[in-house]
């Protein structure tokens, strides 16, 4: 029983550790940002304040999260 509650523990933390962002989730948010930089370079300084907390929001993942995605 104990082992089961320590996996919950375990993913629910894991889970609030990513704020409840995917490597996908992460990906998918950058290449959208960076479509918008390209159609409007007039933005780039708010985009790149944006880029700048999605990449602190998604530094916990690595190159091997990012390959299993589409």
């Amino acid at each position: 029983m104990k082992k089961i509650i320590f996996s919950l523990v375990a993913v629910a933390a894991l889970t609030l550790a990513s704020c409840g962002k995917s490597a996908c989730d992460c990906k998918n948010e950058a290449e959208e940002l960076a479509s918008k930089a390209a159609a409007d370079p007039s933005k780039a300084e708010e985009l790149m304040k944006e880029a700048s907390a999605l990449q602190e929001k998604c530094k916990d993942f690595t190159v091997e999260d990012y390959k299993n995605c589409n």
